[in-house]
């Protein structure tokens, strides 16, 4: 198996595992940060890995792609300490990658 498949089918699972928190989160189980963060830790590893390896071209997407992964990491600090807009900040990280969903790679 590859490094790449490996780093997306780790980068999937993190995906995963950040939707299935948030879920819990608004359910309302106490343990749904721990499995937000078990998420975000892969998310935003492999984020970092392909910015660092980008050519010159690619490096603003993945610049953004990397914003998007902070969000997402302070959408975990605000659900930790019980905040309400947590929400403001997913929908952030969600307007960042459409963007790059969208944006045309040259």
């Amino acid at each position: 198996m590859g490094i790449l498949r490996f780093l997306s089918g780790l980068y999937y699972a993190g995906l995963i595992l950040i939707l299935a928190g948030i879920i819990m989160h608004i359910s309302g189980i106490d343990s749904a940060p721990w499995l937000f963060a078990a998420g975000l830790i892969p998310v935003l590893g492999v984020r970092i890995y392909n910015f660092l390896i980008a050519p010159s071209h690619r490096k603003r997407i993945n610049g953004v792609l990397m914003l998007s992964a902070v969000f997402l990491a302070a959408t975990l600090a605000v659900i930790y300490y019980g905040k309400s807009y947590w929400v403001v900040f997913i929908a952030i990280s969600a307007v960042l990658d459409g963007y790059t969903s969208f944006r045309k790679y040259t």
